[in-house]
């Protein structure tokens, strides 16, 4: 149950299904769901106005504290790091939502995304050429990717806000900062 539910969870997260689904998705495993939350996060979970226009900000948070996240900005570079790294149709897409990313301020995703915009400058990957070169070294990105994943798993990186984080990590870690200076 627990991975079901994790699923449903990152699926609302990522917009891959909608709130009344979700709603109804609870309803009909509210008594797992109150087992696996607990009762006070399970009466949260339900008690929300699934009708109301701003639902989605106060389930957002919900769900962000019941997938042990400290923040949506942890959620959304982890599980772009996720996707980066374990679902290959996803490589293109996860390194320009990194590239995204670092150019809001989150320096050390520094090495997948300048690697990456040298190929997509002006969406050069549109073409099939440079697009079959660029993920013949996938392989680079997912390590860098892995890398990272560790470091949060690890503490020593830290999303504490939007685009504000703690980087835990000694001066030989931080390898991406010898590239591009």
């Amino acid at each position: 149950m627990k991975n079901e539910f994790n699923s449903q969870l990152v699926s609302v997260l990522r917009y891959k299904i909608g709130i009344h689904e979700f709603e109804h998705w609870i309803y009909e495993n509210d008594f797992l769901l109150e087992e696996e939350l607990g009762k006070d996060l399970y009466f949260k979970l339900i008690n929300l106005n699934y009708k109301s226009k701003y639902v989605f900000e106060d389930l957002e948070t919900l769900l962000i504290t019941i997938l042990e996240y400290s923040s949506i900005e942890e959620f959304r570079i982890q599980d772009t790091l996720n996707r980066l790294v374990y679902i290959e149709e996803d490589f293109i897409s996860s390194c320009r939502e990194i590239y995204r990313e670092y150019c809001d301020g989150f320096s050390f995703l520094r090495m997948i995304a300048l690697k990456y915009i040298v190929y997509d400058y002006d969406f050069q990957l549109e073409n099939a050429e440079n697009r079959n070169e660029f993920i013949q070294g996938r392989h680079e990105y997912v390590e860098e990717g892995k890398r990272f994943l560790n470091f949060f798993n690890n503490g020593k990186i830290k999303i504490i806000g939007e685009q504000d984080y703690i980087d835990l990590r000694s001066i030989e870690e931080r390898i991406e900062e010898k590239y591009w200076t």
